[in-house]
């Protein structure tokens, strides 16, 4: 518990300080997130992997047996560079599009302010809402968007006993893991929040 804390709420080690700031606006409460700060969310990943994948497969095999591990083809991806690429889609490209969906729905001028950056310092890809989104409904967005294209069907794929589809739900988490590192640092602040970002 103290090394995930450390991972996901550590300071950067820019002169800048933190990723994300709290202060006081004209129209508010304000949490400004810098993303182009160095965040080190390539180390989160890689231990994350190394990690949880081992659980996931032990549990997988107490429940299944150890020759349900194998990616065949009588699972629903026959090949692993299959797996992966459809991992990749799901857990950015569907990512994004159900957060601007959702984000569209429960802001509706938010598809004028929905942006893509790239983050030369950590090499990473951020869809972003330029204006004056709440927290709330950034938690909401996240959430969603997070449990259609990852924990749902994790659950699913341990239901059903098919390993592929836990593997592919895995590797969809850790695509984006770094929006879940956002997340979980914005627990302790009010949902009234305005929510900016900072971008180059």
């Amino acid at each position: 518990m103290k090394l995930f804390k450390y991972l996901f709420s550590r300071k950067s080690a820019s002169p800048k300080g933190t990723v994300i700031s709290y202060g006081r606006g004209p129209e508010g409460e304000e949490v400004i997130i810098d993303i182009t700060e160095t965040k080190h969310i390539n180390l989160k990943v890689i231990i994350t992997f190394f990690v949880c994948l081992p659980v996931m497969m032990a549990l997988f095999s107490a429940v299944y047996g150890v020759d349900s591990l194998n990616v065949t083809s009588e699972n629903c991806f026959s090949r692993g560079k299959y797996l992966v690429l459809s991992s990749f889609v799901c857990g950015v490209l569907v990512n994004w599009l159900l957060q601007s969906v959702v984000y569209i729905l429960i802001h509706p001028a938010a598809y004028r302010m929905l942006k893509i950056r790239y983050n030369k310092r950590n090499y990473t890809f951020r869809l972003f809402h330029k204006g004056n989104l709440k927290i709330r409904h950034f938690r909401i967005a996240n959430m969603l968007a997070h449990s259609l294209c990852g924990y749902i069907p994790l659950i699913v794929g341990f239901v059903v006993g098919d390993v592929s589809i836990c593997y592919f739900a895995f590797l969809s988490v850790l695509f984006f893991s770094d929006e879940i590192s956002l997340l979980w640092r914005l627990r302790h602040y009010s949902g009234q929040s305005i929510c900016r970002y900072i971008s180059l």
